[in-house]
């Protein structure tokens, strides 16, 4: 605090911290000022004469006599004398800008060591006899040893060591007499670590540590846990004993240097005392091919010794110096790093100081320090320390007390010195006080550690991206958490201008959240990548090659998508492509195809003059095909397509007042889009986000230009899922915080996706302790909903539709995550005051499958004259689905409300496969039986269908109790229900039996019952239940106007249902812990503690219903994953995938060719009634709208039947190749009777053995999903 001045003499108040100056401005001054009679104010002044001559003397009499000694330890033996003579010149020069002198006048003398030679005891004795009875401060001392000797006399004598340096963190402790202002020496390895791995982003870190005899290895273990928080490891250590530093052979180190550099290093820690090992171990890694190109990092300590051994040894390896191979650490700004004000002060400071003083003759030219690096950072740490002394002195409330002195330095005491932040310092004080925010115990000041590369002339520059600091809540670096970083490589298309300019928008947006990026709380950063179209794919695996990729960002070809090795998020192609499901690529967007079935929701509620569609795309075909499904399942026609290409003027193509889908533009685009609506008044045309957000500011300028312009801007039409990210005042959390950070010149759909895309990251990260591409996907496919302040993202799931399993939360994968999508026009881009089209809606993605001609009038009289003929049948089938369904698809049983916790029963039946290829006569009406006795469970307690694939069933309550009784009596049911047969049971049986023989270690849970014992437990089909309650996405489908579960919720419990075994009924703690207390006495549950999902980070605590009394169970089925299907149903549901993007097996393939001979000469009719029967008998389902049959629908489920009869075959063939035992039954395709098609080879065998395949490798398809 500067002092008053102008008057009389600055004075100090005796107690606290509060100062007076009598100067004309005193109160004392004011009062006589106040009055206007001579005589009131002198005899006021007579009134206050007693007090001023009780309060001035004292303190007066301090100014003019106190002398605070300062004894300048900072000398050692171990230091050269260039280093001690910078140190002590920076604080000298300090103090001399100050004249010597405190605030409140007291003068402050440095006492020096008596000779050049003089020990540490002598120094520190001298000290003392010369300030006997006066404030003495001690500047260092200069060294580990020399501190931690002085640290006991330091106490003796009640002094304080301001700025001592110690390169080890055992003097680190709270000690109120050592009164550091530099980081320790943990947090400089702290800084090199992070900065290896978030920028050298480097995937093999090793070390070279020499380890100490007195002390544990505390650098070695300190870096094994900070890499452990970052979830990495060392790759290698080199480590020698202090006590065999000097004499250990040279055959010994090259046997350890080999085990070392076998582990391929490409970033070195070096951590080591300057010994003959350090200076034999850095030649060697310049010498050796492996590691001649590593990274060396090194602390501030080691800086001149690593810079000279380096040359040395680059010298005698013949090899040239690579600029920032060499990364060191610093506690100080350099000395020329003018960046910083406090450097600026600095160097006139010390060029003032050198100018005018002859004692430091070392120094002959003032800037000396600019030269000599290690010197002027020596210098700025001195000169740092005499600033800190003199506020200290400032802000004492004596200076004659030494005890007084030292409790007024932890006073909360911090120092602000120009832009550099030391303390905050503070002494004892309880827990309470600690819990508001008081620093405790804290005797250290320094925050900031500061990068440096070795460049040019191995001088060292400053590294800005790799500052380090953790503010002041925290006294040092031991309790600081550094997390896994998440290291995303952005593309920059140097070749293509629209796309560089867009991808630096994406990434002003993207990095804004980490401009602090010194801030240890920061996890995600951004590394661009300068590429070409041509060679991307190449520098992309050179960079994988060498660093580590968490993910990609940014614009780039839609070939690049191809690749599975690497996660792309909110991924950007050049021209628009069809959406296939890759689970390594994460859309935010909405992606094409959600925005082709929003607009076509928008053109089925507004009047069409007829629809066309110019589309610029390699997979343009696909694309029309995509446009011409939405449209027709709204009942929308569309009366033409038209592939452009590269070089067709969109202008050409444009004619008329229809709409017209325009998607992939190019930048000429623009300008004829905007002259076709203003020439035709009644036109619309309607574009893809990603082209807008692409030449957004063509777009702008184009509709912005005139009049005539904007008011046709009501007419380009498009469909988005953002809010406005440009409107002022929003309602929108969001949108706030991205105008709080990002220049209004930036507000634009690009940088506002960046903005969100990292926003969402960061609403991840948190809950992951490694990061890598894996697990970056996993955990964005585990979060499923992710909400980012008051935007959505979700469902994502990795469930694929046609996976052979039970049926899957969603039916289909999901990689696209946008919802509340709304149609907007461009005149709401240009004034935010403008309403949206339609309201923002998440899209079911549902289609209707259409006929592929228009029919004949013959045909619509026969379907009329149909109609009215099977009027009464259908109203008495609907009667009787009524009465069979029992409400099981009552909406009003639907759990509505997003808010409320849902509980969803998943089930299936146990080796629903083998008992397809053994029993194909029995199995059909078994599972119609199996149906039937699950809607009768479901409409008695007020349950909800969701949905049924193949054997498998989604079941939805609002009660978890009532889902429990649904579980409880359905074993029941299947237990005393009469199946006519035994012949299921003998099956299950005599799989049990064929593992046991494979598998030692398995024992057959019922196989090897007592026929009677058997009777009273098992009986027919095994159905296996998973049960879950959480919240889900709840949504509404406008196809099948049914209502749908999406989100974590329901792969918990498809999950769940998928490790239990058949008979068996698995609840989750959730849902255990959601029924009240006498509902948990209604049941009998075991409770089997935390069980492993497939997908879920942490173990699932999980309780078995035991629904049948006395039943035995094998283990849990935790070996079972569901199968990864490659581009294999994108939608949400089994009714979006194309039956072109189906993948069948060869025998598959050649069942559904077979079907094709045999069927195809029939008319379509004739073949729709072969194919039910087929469906019917297979339990096949069919495909929504598949009423209208054509050839493409014929196909369709052709394959389907295809898929599920194919397994089967394959199952039968594997099994029988193999089997003890087969029952050597052969399958019809048709039902019993029927003409032959396909004889199935049939056997009962079944191998799973317990966390592994058996040896035959059998897929066991549970039940066979028979969707495309």
């Amino acid at each position: 605090m500067s002092w008053q001045e102008g008057g009389g003499r600055g004075c100090v108040c005796p107690h606290g911290n509060c100062r007076r100056n009598l100067t004309a401005r005193s109160p004392a001054r004011r009062y006589s000022m106040y009055k206007h009679s001579p005589v009131i104010t002198a005899v006021s002044l007579l009134h206050l004469l007693p007090l001023l001559l009780m309060w001035m003397p004292p303190v007066c009499a301090e100014n003019g006599n106190v002398t605070v000694k300062v004894l300048s330890m900072m000398y050692s033996l171990g230091f050269t004398t260039p280093e001690v003579n910078a140190i002590n010149a920076g604080f000298d020069a300090s103090l001399s800008a100050h004249s010597w002198k405190t605030g409140s006048g007291a003068t402050i003398s440095v006492i020096r060591p008596p000779s050049p030679n003089a020990t540490i005891e002598d120094i520190f004795q001298q000290g003392v006899k010369q300030s006997k009875d006066e404030l003495l401060v001690v500047f260092g001392p200069l060294g580990t040893n020399h501190v931690s000797w002085v640290s006991d006399k330091l106490k003796e004598h009640d002094l304080v060591a301001l700025a001592p340096v110690a390169y080890s963190s055992e003097v680190r402790g709270w000690n109120p007499h050592l009164y550091f202002i530099s980081v320790e020496p943990n947090a400089e390895l702290l800084a090199l670590i992070r900065y290896a791995v978030v920028y050298l982003r480097v995937p093999r870190i090793g070390m070279m540590h020499v380890k100490s005899s007195t002390a544990s290895m505390g650098p070695y273990e300190f870096t094994v846990q900070i890499l452990e928080m970052m979830g990495r490891h060392l790759c290698g250590v080199f480590v020698v004993k202090e006590s065999e530093n000097q004499n250990i052979s040279e055959d010994d180190l090259n046997t350890r240097w080999r085990q070392f550099v076998a582990t391929r290093p490409q970033a070195i820690l070096l951590f080591s005392s300057l010994g003959n090992t350090a200076k034999w171990f850095i030649k060697k890694v310049a010498q050796d091919n492996r590691t001649a190109n590593a990274y060396l990092l090194s602390t501030s300590l080691q800086q001149n010794f690593l810079i000279n051994m380096w040359r040395e040894a680059l010298v005698l390896a013949n090899r040239t110096f690579t600029p920032g191979q060499l990364i060191t650490t610093g506690t100080v700004p350099l000395a020329n790093d003018t960046r910083f004000s406090l450097i600026q002060r600095f160097q006139r400071d010390v060029n003032n100081y050198l100018d005018t003083n002859t004692d430091w003759k070392g120094f002959a030219k003032p800037d000396h320090y600019l030269e000599d690096d290690n010197a002027g950072e020596m210098m700025v740490y001195g000169w740092l320390a005499g600033e800190v002394l003199f506020q200290a002195l400032n802000n004492a409330p004596q200076l004659t007390n030494r005890t007084s002195f030292m409790e007024s330095l932890y006073k909360q005491r911090r120092y602000v010195i120009d832009d550099l932040v030391v303390g905050d310092f503070g002494g004892e004080c309880n827990e309470a006080v600690a819990l508001q925010g008081a620093m405790c115990k804290c005797n250290q000041g320094g925050s900031m550690v500061y990068m440096k590369s070795i460049m040019d002339g191995f001088r060292p520059a400053p590294l800005w991206e790799g500052h380090l600091t953790w503010g002041v809540s925290e006294c040092s670096s031991a309790n600081v958490h550094v997390g896994a970083p998440l290291s995303g490589l952005f593309l920059l298309l140097a070749d293509n201008k629209i796309a560089l300019r867009a991808s630096r928008k994406w990434f002003l947006g993207a990095e804004v959240h980490g401009k602090e990026a010194e801030n240890i709380d920061n996890r995600i950063f951004f590394h661009p990548l300068t590429v070409s179209s041509e060679n991307v794919t190449q520098s992309l695996e050179q960079v994988q090659d060498n660093r580590d990729v968490s993910a990609v960002f940014g614009i780039m070809p839609g070939g690049l998508l191809d690749r599975k090795d690497l996660v792309f998020i909110s991924p950007m192609t050049l021209r628009p492509r069809m959406k296939l499901f890759r689970r390594n690529v994460i859309h935010l967007l909405p992606v094409l195809a959600q925005q082709l079935y929003v607009l076509a929701v928008y053109l089925s509620n507004t009047s069409s003059r007829g629809v066309n569609a110019l589309i610029r795309s390699e997979q343009a075909g696909e694309i029309s095909s995509l446009l011409y499904k939405s449209l027709v399942t709204f009942g929308v026609p569309l009366d033409s397509s038209k592939t452009l290409g590269d070089g067709d003027p969109i202008s050409s193509y444009l004619s008329g007042n229809g709409d017209v889908f325009t998607i992939g533009l190019t930048l000429t685009d623009v300008a004829a889009v905007a002259r076709h609506l203003q020439t035709h008044r009644r036109a619309r045309v309607f574009i893809p986000f990603n082209d807008l957000a692409m030449y957004y500011d063509e777009f702008v300028a184009a509709f912005n230009a005139s009049k005539e312009s904007i008011a046709s801007s009501e007419r380009l039409l498009f469909a988005t899922s953002f809010p406005h990210w440009a409107k002022k005042n929003t309602k929108s959390d969001v949108v706030a915080s991205f105008h709080r950070i990002v220049n209004e010149s930036h507000w634009d759909p690009l940088t506002f996706l960046g903005f969100v895309t990292t926003r969402l990251l960061q609403v991840i990260l948190p809950n992951m302790r490694k990061v890598n591409a894996e697990l970056l996907a996993d955990r964005i496919y585990t979060e499923s909903n992710i909400k980012v302040d008051d935007m959505r993202f979700g469902p994502f799931s990795d469930v694929e539709c046609v996976s052979g399993t039970s049926v899957s939360a969603n039916e289909c994968a999901s990689n696209f995550g946008a919802t509340n999508i709304s149609v907007w026009s461009m005149a709401r881009v240009l004034n935010s005051s403008v309403p949206i089209l339609q309201r923002g809606m998440t899209p079911s993605m549902d289609y209707i499958i259409s006929g592929g001609s228009r029919l004949t009038g013959s045909q619509i009289a026969g379907i009329g004259i149909g109609c009215i003929a099977g009027l009464i049948p259908f109203i008495a089938l609907g009667v009787l689905l009524r009465i069979t369904l029992r409400n099981a698809r009552d909406n009003n049983l639907a759990p509505k409300e997003p808010t409320d916790p849902v509980t969803l029963i998943f089930t299936d039946i146990e080796s629903s496969t083998a008992l397809w290829a053994a029993h194909p006569e029995l199995m059909p009406d078994a599972v119609a039986t199996h149906h039937y006795l699950i809607r009768s469970l479901i409409g008695r307690y007020k349950c909800y269908e969701v949905k049924t694939v193949g054997d498998s069933f989604m079941i939805a309550s609002k009660s978890p109790f009532a889902a429990v009784q649904l579980a409880q009596e359905l074993q029941l049911c299947f237990l005393q229900h009469d199946w006519g047969t035994n012949a299921v049971d003998d099956s299950y049986q005599q799989f049990e039996q064929q593992r046991a023989e494979e598998d030692e270690m398995y024992t057959p849970p019922t196989a090897r019952l007592d026929p009677k014992v058997y009777s009273r437990l098992w009986n027919g089909l095994r159905v296996r239940v998973g049960i879950h309650t959480g919240l889900c996405d709840i949504r509404h489908d406008e196809v099948t106007k049914g209502y749908d579960y999406y989100g974590r919720t329901p792969n918990m419990a498809a999950r769940t249902e998928s490790v239990a075994n058949g008979g068996q009924v698995l609840i989750t703690g959730s849902t255990y812990l959601s029924l009240s207390a006498e509902e948990r006495e209604q049941i009998d549950v075991t409770a089997l503690g935390g069980v492993p999902l497939r997908g879920v980070p942490d173990p699932v605590e999980m309780y078995q219903l035991n629904a049948v009394p006395g039943r035995n169970f094998a283990a849990l089925r935790l070996e079972r994953e569901i199968e990864d299907e490659e581009d294999v149903g994108t939608g949400s549901s089994a009714s979006e995938s194309s039956f072109n993007e189906c993948g069948l097996t060869a025998t598959a393939q050649q069942v559904a060719g077979c079907i094709d001979a045999l069927i195809g000469a029939f008319p379509v009719i004739q073949r729709q009634k072969m194919l039910a029967t087929f469906c019917e008998r297979w339990h096949v389902k069919k495909p929504p709208g598949v009423d209208a049959w054509n050839e493409a629908s014929c196909r369709c489920v052709t394959r389907r039947i295809a898929a599920k009869v194919g397994c089967v075959m394959d199952f039968g063939t594997r099994s029988s190749s193999s089997s003890v035992t087969s029952l050597e039954r052969g399958g019809s395709l048709f039902s019993p009777g029927g003409a032959t098609v396909a004889t199935v080879a049939s056997s009962s065998n079944f191998s799973y053995v317990e966390g592994k395949r058996g040896a035959t490798d059998l897929i066991d398809l549970e039940s066979v999903g028979s969707t495309c």
